[in-house]
């Protein structure tokens, strides 16, 4: 069989061996298994659709018409799998319930379809393909695909964003725990709908089919970079507990309670529970013997910041005055920060000039 090799031709060849490579990865994790399986299903969800764009632009479905209709498309699924994967990545307790299978009936159409057509003769699928599928089916799974998208996208980036203000609602050191790869992610995602759209146009309603049929592409550099990010955060320590509404936190009619107020900073200051680069919410409720909802509603009510800015904000202060005392030469900076809270020297130098307006390294030189 003759492959006619060119830019697009290999880049779909490398997207489909690291989307299958990274799939086989991700079923094998021993941690977090639910979470790296729909990843994985993800991964082998949007390498299938890739398949078919690969077999077109290489000349195979030319040579071989009995592959026309294969059943690797199962695009409805991208938008639940995506949805269901951020949860489960950002709640330990997570499960996949049955009900759950109710999002991927489209899929299950989607694939009937193509189980019924593959087993007909060309005949069959020659009247398929262009009195049925091009016209209607297609165009239905084309547009339904970017329709499910975009509402899932949308379901995921606002949880996303609801997990991201839960952490600094309740963890000091959350810069591990942010999932920069997964946000930066789904914006790509969001980018690639956008271009989806305009492909849809030009084929709905300027009748130009196949010609502007970027969308295989686009999918390459989402599965290249899912792929290989969403694998290098596979053994990821999922320690975070069910998530709860920063709403219900930090209500805008709360007042603070002086006593614990003065509780929480006879804590920190005299305590120095700041010291220990994991504190929680919860370590801190469980020694001034609170409620964690008590101790946040407090912190953002008494303070006017979150949690991890409220601890850091100590975390930085006995920086600047381990750096002020007469045997500050004794340690490196890093060690001075390690000693102070901080578990990172990215975060720590991030952190410092957010508060000091300068590095460390510059705040030394004055």
């Amino acid at each position: 069989m003759k492959i006619d090799f060119g830019i697009n031709v290999i880049l779909f060849l490398v997207a489909i061996i690291i989307g299958l490579f990274s799939a086989a990865l991700l079923l094998s994790s021993a941690k977090n298994k639910t979470a790296n399986r729909l990843l994985a299903l993800l991964m082998l969800a949007i390498t299938g659709w890739i398949v078919d764009a690969f077999f077109r632009a290489s000349g195979i479905y030319g040579q071989r018409s009995d592959l026309y209709f294969l059943p690797i498309y199962y695009s409805f699924a991208f938008g639940p799998l995506l949805y269901f994967y951020v949860q489960a990545i950002t709640n330990a307790s997570f499960s996949f319930k049955y009900r759950y299978l109710l999002h991927f009936i489209p899929v299950f159409l989607q694939a009937v379809f193509y189980w019924s057509v593959i087993f007909t003769s060309y005949q069959t699928k020659y009247y398929i393909w262009f009195n049925i599928h091009q016209p209607y089916t297609y165009r239905i799974e084309y547009d339904g695909t970017w329709l499910s998208m975009i509402i899932y996208l949308i379901l995921s980036i606002g949880y996303l964003k609801n997990y991201r203000q839960w952490l600094k609602q309740n963890y000091s050191n959350i810069t591990r725990k942010m999932l920069n790869w997964l946000n930066a992610s789904l914006v790509i995602l969001f980018m690639v709908c956008i271009a989806w759209l305009f492909e849809a146009y030009l084929r709905d309603f300027s009748g130009i089919y196949y010609k502007y049929d970027f969308s295989g592409n686009l999918l390459c550099i989402v599965v290249i970079c899912i792929g290989i990010l969403g694998y290098l955060q596979s053994n990821l320590d999922l320690s975070f507990v069910p998530q709860v509404s920063p709403s219900e936190e930090k209500a805008s009619s709360f007042v603070a309670d002086a006593t614990v107020i003065q509780l929480i900073e006879d804590a920190l200051a005299k305590n120095k529970l700041y010291l220990n680069p994991e504190l929680t919410l919860t370590d801190v409720a469980k020694h001034l013997a609170l409620p964690a909802k008590t101790i946040s509603a407090n912190v953002n009510a008494g303070f006017g910041k979150p949690f991890n800015t409220y601890i850091n904000t100590y975390r930085v202060n006995e920086v600047k005055r381990r750096l002020a005392a007469n045997d500050a030469a004794k340690l490196t900076l890093l060690g001075i920060a390690y000693e102070s809270g901080f578990n990172s020297k990215t975060s720590f130098n991030r952190i410092f000039k957010e508060f000091t307006g300068q590095s460390p390294s510059d705040y030394l030189k004055k």
